[in-house]
């Protein structure tokens, strides 16, 4: 049970992390999930936690280089193959050789295959780290691209050499030749074999396609059981897992190539899901790191370090850090291959320096350190993973700081995106002004446009709340003018009023309020009518959908009309809120889709929920011929023209999904 409650906590820390990430932008999101966790250590079910690093490899490692490996653009990974494995296995070697020789020679308590263990550890990269730190700090397209694909390779190298010198220390041979033979079996053999099997999956996949058997339910279950299926296969063969997997999913990413337009529905589900699974076990990675570090000082109590304390530990990572630091950018700014010749190398250099981060596999590595070797316990594990954890800690830390500080501003490169948001949004909403024959179905497609220009502005609840109330008491005075005037009776006042005070109630659109009113609403219908299908009806029915139509029913019973009076309420309170568009105009609109909806409710009308399915799509068609004359015209990117309309893209589908609740 405390296992399952434990999967539920680190979910709802992934949960609430991402919510801080979103208002607190200038911290990078895996310090929330990381500070979330040690916060967790701190509860009494799991101060002793400690992590399996074969399970986390497993269950959480192999899924995610999958995701990332199918996600993969195949034409980056053909155009930079000489850099990708030039810094996943050739600066890995290297890194274990010098960086490990000099820890060595620094301190001799270190044996040399311990020092080569160690940089075995904390060389490679981290898929999920590294992409958290582009999402803060966006880099050039060729330098993201070469670290992404680096990080899905580096693992397999980072892991040979760590078993080999582990091996090396425990049984005190070393043997070059077994050890490079152990390496091309574990590195080649792993990528062909996890080749043939992604292979053979996508042609079952291809095959149920062929048959019509691809309902969402089969392809997303037979995707997300590969990785584990190869992963558990490859390790029995004593093969690199990790490279099988990522070869897998590299193939997998070409069965889009071959479908292309076929099975849309599908690959849309497909990738929805991955993108939920792939969120979730990335934030589970720095939730488990932040839990686990209690687990590490444990670790070091419990090991003999000699004469290596807390801070001298805690020196020699932030020292390993930067030496393989050091030695990246000297290899970033000499060895790779540039397709053009950049005008800030040094510059670039160090960015691709700071963001090879440290995480995941470094901290599977580091906790699989065995504690006992020959009978005897293993001193140096606890001052191993207390390095391993100060690496990967200041590995996220020195690009958060650094990096924005090289980048040009990013504030500049988000505008153009948000104003030909607006631009496209506006197109639409012209497009319906010109409808003169069907007004209530285009001013219901408008509403819906109008509130996405203003999706970048977070509404404020308590000023729309403000704004309903100012509607409320103008709404109020005009109708009491209305009496004044003589063109209404007290009983119309009266009951108006009580509509108003009943409308502004469920305005509100808080949950209590929502539930006493359906009740009470539900009662009095059943009451009134001696009827119990009506009662239901009321009771199911949000009350806002019923109480116009209710209102209506009973002026007319007491040969009233309601309509006049809501039309001269209707039309004083948009005359208003006019007024106000340009201080509130998120929350003002919000109170003016209210006052609209309400307006055509109460007068009955029936809506032609064809003309709105219409209206909707020539919105969109719109949209989309803004947005082909801007490509055309040179005026916005090929990048930024496949982003907006991918925007219309999934609104036309959410339309479709949620069609019923614009006909309300």
């Amino acid at each position: 049970m405390n296992q399952v409650l434990l999967l539920l906590l680190i979910l709802a820390a992934v949960v609430l992390a991402a919510i801080l990430d979103r208002h607190v932008s200038k911290i990078p999101l895996p310090f929330f999930l990381i500070g979330l966790g040690l916060a967790m250590a701190g509860l009494p079910w799991y101060r002793s936690f400690h992590l399996n690093p074969a399970v986390f490899t497993f269950a959480i490692i192999a899924p995610l280089l999958f995701n990332e490996a199918q996600n993969s653009s195949r034409y980056w990974i053909g155009r930079s193959i000489t850099n990708i494995l030039s810094l996943a296995v050739g600066l890995v070697v290297i890194t274990v050789l010098i960086v490990g020789g000099g820890l060595h020679l620094l301190v001799p308590g270190l044996p040399l295959t311990i020092c080569f263990a160690l940089m075995a550890i904390v060389a490679p990269t981290d898929a999920s780290a590294v992409n958290s730190i582009f999402a803060a700090n966006p880099i050039a397209e060729e330098q993201a691209a070469t670290l992404k694909h680096e990080s899905l390779f580096n693992d397999a190298a980072g892991i040979v050499i760590f078993d080999v010198a582990l091996s090396a220390y425990i049984s005190g041979e070393f043997s070059l030749e077994e050890a490079v033979g152990t390496f091309f079996w574990e590195f080649l053999g792993g990528l062909l074999f996890g080749a043939l099997l992604g292979v053979l999956v996508v042609s079952v996949r291809l095959m149920l396609i062929r048959n019509h058997d691809d309902t969402p339910l089969i392809m997303v279950l037979m995707q997300l059981l590969t990785p584990f299926i190869v992963y558990l296969l490859a390790e029995k063969l004593a093969l690199s897992g990790i490279l099988a997997v990522v070869a897998a999913g590299l193939v997998q990413g070409s069965e889009r190539d071959k479908l292309r337009l076929t099975s849309s529905r599908m690959q849309l589900v497909t990738s929805n899901v991955w993108e939920i699974v792939a969120g979730a076990l990335s934030g589970t990675v720095f939730v488990l790191l932040g839990l686990a570090l209690p687990d590490v000082v444990s670790a070091m109590k419990q090991s003999n370090g000699g004469q290596l304390t807390v801070l001298m530990l805690i020196g020699i990572g932030i020292l390993v850090y930067f030496a393989k630091g050091g030695l990246r950018l000297l290899w970033g700014r000499y060895l790779l291959k540039r397709r053009t010749t950049p005008t800030h190398a040094w510059r670039d250099s160090c960015i691709m320096a700071l963001s090879g981060a440290s995480g995941t596999i470094t901290l599977s590595l580091a906790f699989s350190i065995p504690e006992t070797a020959n009978g005897q316990p293993m001193t140096l594990r606890g001052p191993l993973i207390l390095i391993a954890a100060t690496v990967i800690l200041t590995s996220l830390v020195m690009p958060t700081v650094f990096v924005p500080l090289m980048l040009p501003s990013q504030s500049a490169t988000k505008k153009p995106g948000l104003k030909w948001v607006r631009r496209m949004l506006q197109a639409g909403i012209s497009e319906l002004l010109k409808e003169d024959h069907y007004r209530a179905e285009a001013q219901i497609v408008i509403d819906s446009l109008q509130q996405q220009l203003v999706l970048d502005s977070t509404p404020k609840l308590r000023i729309e709340r403000q704004l309903m109330r100012h509607a409320h008491t103008v709404e109020r005075a005009e109708v009491q003018r209305l009496y004044e005037q003589g063109q209404i009776t007290h009983d119309e006042l009266t009951y108006y009023n009580r509509f108003l005070k009943l409308n502004f109630f469920s305005a509100d659109d808080k949950v209590w309020k929502n539930v006493w009113f359906r009740i009470r609403f539900g009662l009095h219908i059943g009451t009134m009518y001696k009827d119990l299908h009506r009662a239901q009806e009321a009771f199911l029915t949000a009350p806002v959908a019923l109480e116009e139509v209710y209102w209506r029913e009973q002026f007319i019973k007491h040969g009233e009309d309601i309509l006049p009076i809501e039309q001269a309420g209707f039309e004083r309170v948009m005359a208003d809120l006019k007024t106000l568009s340009s201080s509130h105009g998120v929350e003002v609109n919000m109170v003016r889709r209210f006052y609209r909806t309400r307006h055509r409710r109460i007068r009955g009308g029936a809506i032609d929920e064809t003309m709105v399915y219409r209206l909707f799509m020539r919105a969109f068609h719109a949209e989309y011929e803004l947005i082909q004359a801007a490509i055309a015209n040179d005026e916005i990117t090929a990048s930024l023209a496949e982003d907006l309309q991918q925007r219309i893209s999934f609104d036309e589908i959410t339309y479709i999904q949620n069609s019923e609740a614009y006909h309300r």
